[in-house]
């Protein structure tokens, strides 16, 4: 067994080697545990006294929170999270921030630069933990799960991803408001008690939250601080989202937009700003509207391709970004209020208000 040094960062290979190590130690014992509790689980007949509690939208939410931070568990644990994470990815979320959050996220480098390998490892095995509580626990693990996710979240939020970016020109073409401020609210609402989820508060909490949402990425994509008015800001960002190792026919699309956005600044600034205002009054005036939810999964699924990439790409992702969290509520909310977004019930009622689910 390879001792772990608690001093100067080591040199690649045996970083990488002890971090595996005991990597696929936990993994084979977490393995064994899920494995067991799931058997016994079945056996006693529990799951079908669990699914009554909860609507069955409830557990799709919750599955895929869950599943989110099990690919959150396992980016983490890439190699070059192990050698990089301080100098390719904490270090420079503190260039243009507010000291406050400079002294944060600063403290979090010191933290972790004691030893990059044990705190890779914890990291990992955090959010794979999360993960599994919320896929394969009971109840009461469950719950145990999802305040997990609600303290990690704030963790995450603010030393990894500085608040995203919210004091320096965040935009939600790079994940503003940021991923683990959207996992903190799903945590949050599937804390709520079963009560709370078959009224149609949660249909209501759920639009709302939408309105601010794209209300927030229409006013940061509108701040003139940010400089996307002018310049090459946001097509640089998108240039350098394209550059990363992935697959061409990727890649490519966002090259096109990239040069388009440097032709244009203003004339493109001023779409996008003018499209998440459109989305923040839809949610307010009609939210339970097709369109509306065809709208916002459009522009959900191009901006997570052509600004946020997907977020997983590169060796150095951490998460599949904002995108994808929104994409999975919208799924929820339509099977909510028994939203026909497929089939031909969908056209003679485009413009019409969808009648409450009773």
């Amino acid at each position: 067994m390879i001792a772990l040094n608690m001093g100067s960062p080591l040199p690649p290979p045996i970083a990488e080697a002890q971090f595996y190590h005991w990597f696929w130690i936990l993994g084979v014992l977490t393995l064994a545990v899920t494995t067991v509790a799931v058997v016994r689980r079945l056996r006693r007949h529990l799951e079908s006294d669990v699914d009554t509690a909860f609507p069955s939208a409830y557990y799709g939410l919750l599955r895929g929170l869950g599943a989110l931070w099990l690919l959150d568990g396992l980016l983490q644990a890439q190699p070059l999270m192990i050698t990089r994470f301080i100098g390719g990815f904490l270090a420079p979320l503190i260039q243009g921030q507010p000291a406050f959050l400079r002294s944060l996220i600063d403290v979090g480098i010191r933290v972790w630069g004691i030893n990059p390998v044990v705190w890779n490892e914890c990291s990992t095995w955090i959010q794979i933990a999360i993960g599994f509580f919320l896929l394969f626990g009971s109840a009461p693990w469950r719950r145990f799960g999802l305040w997990l996710s609600v303290i990690w979240s704030v963790v995450v939020w603010v030393g990894g991803e500085a608040m995203g970016s919210l004091f320096n020109g965040g935009s939600w073409l790079d994940g503003s408001p940021g991923s683990a401020l959207l996992y903190l609210l799903l945590a949050v609402l599937l804390l709520q008690p079963p009560a709370f989820w078959r009224s149609s508060r949660v249909t209501k909490t759920v639009s709302y939250s939408m309105a601010g949402l794209w209300g927030l990425s229409a006013f940061l994509q509108a701040w003139p601080a940010s400089g996307f008015w002018q310049g090459q800001t946001l097509s640089s960002y998108v240039f350098s989202m394209a550059d990363m190792p992935q697959p061409s026919f990727i890649s490519s699309p966002m090259y096109a937009w990239a040069a388009q956005l440097g032709s244009h600044p203003a004339r493109w600034n001023a779409g996008l700003v003018i499209l998440f205002a459109l989305l923040a009054a839809l949610w307010i005036v009609r939210p339970r509207s097709v369109v509306t939810w065809w709208i916002t999964a459009l522009v959900t699924l191009s901006t997570w391709w052509f600004g946020q990439d997907f977020g997983v790409l590169g060796g150095m992702g951490t998460d599949p970004n904002s995108g994808v969290v929104v994409l999975l509520v919208l799924g929820t909310y339509a099977q909510m209020i028994a939203l026909p977004v497929l089939g031909h019930a969908v056209w003679p009622r485009l413009f019409a208000k969808e009648r409450v689910r009773s």
